[in-house]
């Protein structure tokens, strides 16, 4: 009688807790997750999985599982590829092209192009950027801005990376024939999420500028810069970047912030406007320059 009662007591115990059903997941549930991952698309994956795990609440650890193998499936698949590209290959990028208009030293309507090249390995990050700002007016020119620049990370882990930086540009409405800045520091990646990044970055500079003046210096500088992107929704990006170079009786900032809308497979379409502030210009000029720009990107 007293085994009977511990027995029954073990057995009601284990019923308790055991689930009265086991859950599965649908297999139209674990295909349209599949087809999200094979989109390439984190934001557009995030919101498949948090509508499955919603709509199928009893099947959310299995749910969970599936995203965990496509995730290292995915992982070691970029990987192995990274371990055995050439130098040449894995860069990515987009072009745009379209209109601008500016304020400040000059006020005008003119074209706009850009050039951004990436490429990401395992432990090296390269960044190629290059746009232009041209505009005339009744046959005389009233903008005229080049800029380029190299950026080379190391990076240590997800996170904490290494930099060097090289670049030019110029602008002689803002009062300078060419300037040359070179730059080392660290940067860390302080938010990094598939919807939004935030990287910040400090270090010392060299800068080399020639004014329309004639006059020219070279000079020490401290460099900051943050650089940050929020996928609003599937299809829409809002990007800011900003950096600040400090040196002695003068500084620079430039910010630019951008809205991207993608139209159709490679075709975006980004309103953008950027900002530079010189604190000590040449005399007669103004201290902030604007530009505002309406172009159509393609992505490759």
């Amino acid at each position: 009688m007293r085994t009977f009662g511990v027995l029954g007591i073990i057995s009601v115990c284990a019923l308790m807790a055991t689930p009265a059903w086991a859950a599965d997941m649908p297999d139209a549930v674990a295909a349209m997750i599949r087809a999200a991952a094979d989109t390439g698309d984190a934001a557009t994956l995030k919101t498949t999985v948090d509508l499955a795990r919603k709509t199928n609440p009893a099947a959310t650890a299995e749910i969970d599982a599936l995203v965990a193998e496509i995730e290292k499936t995915a992982e070691d698949a970029r990987v192995a590829k990274l371990k055995h590209q050439g130098i040449l290959e894995g860069w990515k990028g987009q072009g745009q092209a379209g209109a601008s208009i500016s304020t400040g030293n000059t006020q005008n309507k003119g074209l706009a192009l850009g050039l951004n090249l990436n490429r990401d390995g395992l432990k090296w990050r390269h960044t190629i950027l290059a746009t232009v700002d041209y505009a005339r007016d009744q046959g005389v020119t009233t903008k005229q801005r080049y800029y380029a620049s190299y950026e080379a990370n190391y990076k240590f882990n997800d996170r904490l990376y290494v930099l060097g930086l090289g670049s030019w540009e110029r602008d002689r409405f803002a009062g300078f024939d060419r300037r040359f800045s070179e730059t080392v520091g660290v940067g860390y990646s302080v938010i990094r999420t598939p919807e939004m990044t935030l990287n910040v970055e400090a270090g010392p500079a060299l800068r080399q500028t020639r004014y329309i003046t004639g006059l020219s210096e070279n000079k020490f500088a401290a460099r900051t810069a943050a650089d940050y992107a929020w996928t609003i929704a599937p299809g829409m990006l809002f990007t800011e970047n900003a950096t600040y170079y400090g040196q002695s009786g003068d500084a620079t900032i430039t910010s630019t912030t951008a809205l991207t809308f993608k139209l159709r497979g490679a075709l975006s379409v980004q309103a953008s406007f950027l900002a530079t502030h010189e604190t000590n210009p040449p005399l007669g000029l103004d201290k902030t320059d604007t530009t505002s720009r309406m172009t159509l990107v393609y992505g490759f």
